[in-house]
């Protein structure tokens, strides 16, 4: 190139701004409704150079400095729900690239997920990874999963504002040759800097500053429900080889509120004040089984009031340490819901959004996902 042409080219160059930038393609393939503003934060995508190819010479120009961004959008709460393999967040819509969204979480980086298959997709990337569920704090980066093997599982914590992986260990997950697991290893809880894992030799606490951990209790892998703000939910009786009857509070498995709640699964609030659980006699057709709910206050033990007009409920998630959503089910159809722990007090966000059917195919599956980590699915 000539040193005309490439003066040439450089002079245009810096008057120029940077060409448009196709952000629908950047992001995924297909329509997304998504505002452009906010597509790349909410998937986890990031663009920062702009490069114009001329007589195969490339020109790479970097943008001027940016003023400070404020948090990124997807961090907020909002009610969420997903239908298909459309995540709705708000009032916006994200269309993935999967047929079906079984089960998703939302982090303060993007949402993550598990499509028709069960692969686990980091915002629409698919990383070519398996499990069942996932698990996601009330706020953070952070993502856990459980991956099978023939031979054993490993636990899995992985940092999705990074994109790497900040722990992998198969620990406790050892699995005997021609044995029939009962339960299967599960990531109980991520609650700060440390994870909980229910592993096939009890519960784990893991350090995820030094990548190390201890086993704190000799349970089953679901015998503690969840972690929140350092407060355990488990069941009673503690080492009924199935799961228990009744759930109880507290920072460890032998102190704090001897208070008994009703229930099976359990989800608190972000400062665990309150507590929202499935009663033990819902419908056991229905897994993860939290068709019906009730609410409580963990150290007074007041029981709140659910809407009436509503045959059952599925929890969504906290939106702050007094706020939750949750699916409620009128015959057929699903209204999401946002509910004061309070008062009490509901409001209709998002009415009949979808059916509450399940395919006729197994895995026998509503057409709906709450971003809980758990598909909805009907085992009869």
């Amino acid at each position: 190139m000539t040193n005309l042409l490439r003066d040439t080219l450089t002079e245009r160059a810096d008057n120029l701004e940077p060409p448009p930038l196709d952000l629908d393609g950047i992001v995924a393939a297909g329509n997304r409704q998504i505002s452009r503003r906010r597509a790349l934060t909410v998937l986890g995508g990031a663009v920062a150079t702009a490069a114009v190819a001329v007589g195969g010479a490339t020109l790479i120009r970097s943008r001027r400095p940016q003023p400070v961004r404020p948090a990124p959008y997807v961090e907020r709460r909002a009610a969420t729900f997903a239908v298909g393999n459309k995540i709705h967040y708000g009032a916006d819509v994200i269309t993935t690239q999967s047929t079906r969204i079984n089960a998703f979480v939302q982090t303060d980086a993007g949402f993550v997920f598990l499509d028709e298959g069960n692969n686990i997709h980091i915002a629409d990337r698919a990383t070519g990874k398996g499990a069942w569920s996932l698990t996601a704090d009330h706020r953070g980066n952070l993502v856990a999963w459980v991956e099978g093997f023939n031979d054993h599982a490993e636990s899995v914590v992985y940092d999705v504002a990074e994109k790497r992986e900040l722990v992998r260990t198969p620990i406790g997950n050892a699995i005997p040759p021609n044995v029939s697991l009962a339960f299967s290893p599960t990531i109980v809880a991520l609650d700060g800097d440390t994870a909980y894992f229910g592993t096939l030799k009890g519960l784990y606490r893991w350090n995820l500053g030094t990548n190390t951990g201890d086993l704190i209790a000799n349970v089953a892998p679901n015998a503690v429900r969840t972690v929140t703000a350092g407060q355990l939910v488990y069941q009673q009786p503690l080492v009924q080889p199935v799961m228990g009857h009744t759930l109880r509070v507290g920072p460890t498995l032998t102190s704090g509120t001897r208070t008994t709640f009703t229930g099976q699964q359990a989800f608190l609030s972000p400062d665990a004040k309150y507590l929202v659980s499935q009663p033990a006699d819902a419908r056991m057709g229905d897994q993860p089984v939290w068709s019906d709910l009730q609410l409580f206050g963990v150290t007074t033990r007041t029981v709140g009031r659910l809407p009436g007009t509503y045959a059952k409920f599925l929890f969504g998630q906290w939106l702050d340490n007094t706020t939750f959503t949750a699916a409620g089910v009128r015959s057929d159809v699903v209204d999401l819901l946002t509910i004061n722990a309070e008062t009490g007090a509901h409001t209709v966000v998002a009415p009949e959004f979808s059916t509450y059917t399940f395919s006729t195919t197994a895995p026998r599956i509503l057409p709906f996902a709450m971003p809980t980590g758990a598909s909805i699915y009907d085992v009869y």
